[in-house]
């Protein structure tokens, strides 16, 4: 007898950039879900801040610590880092701070320990950690993308540090799937949608508005991965289900505990 997987059969829409679905995509098929994959992001280079990237990563030596943002931040830098012959180990003076428990992991691939990290993974615990962590006349180095919320930048300029806010990245609205992603809204085939950023949320909602669909979104389960994502769906009349983990495997588990509570009912 073949065994029924918690999400058997369950469409999920997943709207992240196109370089980051592939983990979220394994996770969802591993119980029985189908993913469907619309990005709605590009994430790039940001060609147009490359003379001031290149100064800065020549100077690290000034620099007390080094905080990251997101994964992104950190693969982005080290793109940087690889093409102008920056040896990773002229980051070891420095403290490493991460917003998350990801970007941590992929902190790793410049050889560096985090030994700063909020319990809860958003900027505004991040900046209380290290307010906690640093002297105040510490010199920050803060890896982000174009879109990346300002105020971990304001809090720790505001406490007196000297912060040198450099992006790496920048994040576009993508029409590549909207073709495809309206299909199946318009067909009410979705049983989740995923939000992983405000951006992605964003991106989203620009699309379904433009076609006034909103209606169809009626049935679908929205799954935000953290207070400010699911903040800015609330910003547009939705209500999101949030894990207590800010984590795709635990959007997972929530998507579980959904569907679950669902059959239950039935």
């Amino acid at each position: 007898m073949d065994t029924i997987l918690p999400l058997q059969g369950k469409k999920v829409l997943i709207t992240r950039a196109k370089a980051q679905v592939e983990e979220f995509i394994q996770k969802i098929e591993e119980v029985g879900g189908v993913a469907i994959s619309t990005p709605l992001l590009e994430i790039k280079s940001y060609e147009t801040n490359e003379e001031n990237i290149k100064q800065t990563i020549n100077c690290l030596e000034e620099f007390d610590c080094i905080v990251f943002t997101s994964a992104n931040g950190v693969t982005f830098f080290k793109k940087y880092l690889d093409r102008w012959n920056i040896p990773y180990s002229a980051l070891q003076h420095m403290v490493a701070a991460s917003v998350g428990r990801k970007t941590s992991k992929q902190m790793e691939k410049l050889d560096l320990t985090v030994s700063v990290i909020p319990e809860e993974f958003v900027a505004e615990k991040l900046a209380e950690k290290m307010k906690e962590k640093l002297k105040r006349d510490s010199k920050i180095l803060v890896i982000r993308g174009n879109l990346s919320r300002p105020v971990l930048i304001e809090q720790l300029t505001d406490h007196g540090f000297y912060v040198k806010d450099l992006v790496v990245y920048q994040t576009l609205h993508s029409d590549s799937e909207t073709s495809r992603l309206l299909s199946y809204i318009e067909r009410n085939e979705i049983d989740f949608i995923t939000f992983t950023s405000s951006s992605t949320v964003d991106s989203f909602m620009k699309v379904l508005y433009q076609r006034n669909l909103i209606e169809h979104l009626k049935k679908v389960t929205f799954i935000c991965i953290g207070p400010i994502t699911s903040n800015t769906l609330m910003e547009y009349g939705f209500t999101g289900i949030m894990p207590d983990s800010y984590t795709i495997e635990d959007m997972v588990k929530v998507m579980i505990e959904v569907a679950e509570n669902k059959e239950g009912i039935q």
